[in-house]
């Protein structure tokens, strides 16, 4: 009996463990869905297509990853109501909203000092 108990034990960890993504893969799934969806108006790299000009389209790229994650969600749930963004954000699921977050906070700016 704790054979079986002990081997249980174990597939449920190893499972669990198993199903559980390291960051590194979040964000590579995040990056994908930045490619196939966000990139269109914010860009891969996160500096969106109107350069910055646009507060409705703003640069992602190094934002802070639980805001972006809580804006996104706001769009899901119209807590925010943009037309194009509620839209996107409704066929995203929790992961994905977690993963693209993860990806746009990973890219590093640079800032360059003006004298």
């Amino acid at each position: 009996m704790a054979n079986k108990t002990t081997l249980a034990l174990i597939l449920c960890i190893s499972l669990s463990c198993h199903n559980q993504l390291n960051s590194q893969d979040k964000t590579a799934l995040g990056k994908d869905i930045a490619q196939n969806i966000c990139s269109v108006c914010h860009g891969l790299n996160g500096q969106a297509n109107t350069a910055g000009s646009s507060a409705l389209v703003p640069h992602l790229s190094a934002q802070n990853e639980l805001y972006l994650i809580q804006k996104l969600k706001d769009y899901k749930n119209k807590k925010i109501e943009h037309h194009q963004m509620s839209l996107i954000a409704e066929m995203l699921s929790k992961e994905d909203i977690e993963n693209v977050s993860k990806w746009y906070s990973s890219i590093k700016i640079e800032v360059e000092n003006i004298e």
